[in-house]
């Protein structure tokens, strides 16, 4: 091949490989690429990104099964800034759909409410000492492993609880998946 071919394939090359792996990434993590939004309102961009996000999953049997997951703009936010947050806090002692040290967090908001998490977040000890049932419940059965105290705001701690609500609802979507293998 003469070089000034080679000059005209390699960053042609170079530019599909590049797109073929962000588009890769975008499908792996559950966004979809090409989303676009014109000079619209912010609450037409927030109609468009929940039609845009919401996520189908159908496992085939005798009938058909979907689950549907639905988040708004403002959640995806809120999941995106949770997402830094709970791999500096939180990732050495949770994950999402496994116990690791300290429970699963998959479903946290359907087993306590938010302010209850917000304050065992910001001091379990405390909690335990109160005698707050649940977490007395958590205490003993994590071997009374005491989780330590965060220095993290109620809007962080949100934003936490959110990223676990959209991390959860993937594995709930993965497993709705493996039904149907």
């Amino acid at each position: 091949m003469s070089r000034n071919a080679l000059e005209l394939v390699f960053p042609a090359a170079a530019m599909l490989l590049v797109c073929s792996l962000v588009v890769l990434f975008l499908t792996g993590t559950g966004l979809q690429p090409g989303l676009t939004f014109s000079d619209e309102s912010s609450a037409d961009k927030s109609e468009q990104m929940n039609d845009t996000t919401q996520a189908f999953a159908s496992a085939e049997s005798d009938s058909l099964d979907t689950a549907t997951v639905q988040f708004s703009l403002q959640d995806l936010e809120a999941a995106a800034a949770g997402d830094a947050l709970f791999k500096n806090n939180c990732a050495q002692c949770h994950a999402i759909n496994d116990v690791v040290v300290g429970p699963a967090l998959a479903g946290l908001t359907q087993r306590r409410a938010q302010p209850w998490v917000v304050k065992w977040v910001q001091n379990s000890s405390k909690m335990v000492a109160s005698g707050d049932e649940y977490a007395v419940k958590i205490f003993n059965e994590y071997q009374k492993q005491q989780m330590p105290s965060f220095a993290l705001t109620e809007e962080q701690i949100g934003q936490i609880i959110k990223y676990i609500e959209v991390e959860g609802s993937k594995g709930m979507i993965r497993e709705t998946f493996a039904v149907a293998d």
